[in-house]
């Protein structure tokens, strides 16, 4: 595995939700992100907010991009700002 391809959709999330853990935020995913479906040759984008250490809401978010290739697996672009 590296970090643009994924076999699922949830590890393309993990990777995501982990790459900001690292950075010091905890992402705040609203209820539907996980159990949601991507079509093939579909992209969904999401952009969620960040709280800090001390449980502030931070400036920046967890932005990604997942794109869902015909093979079935998943491109992902992640990024925070």
């Amino acid at each position: 595995m590296n970090d643009t391809y994924f076999e699922t959709q949830n590890a393309a999330l993990q990777y995501a939700d982990q790459m900001a853990k690292d950075k010091g935020y905890t992402p705040e995913y609203p209820e539907h992100l996980w159990a949601e479906h991507v079509n093939y040759d579909t992209t969904v984008k999401y952009h969620i907010p960040l709280i800090t250490k001390k449980g502030n809401y931070a400036r920046k978010f967890l932005h990604i991009v997942l794109y869902r290739l015909d093979s079935g697996r998943y491109e992902l672009t992640t990024f925070l700002m």
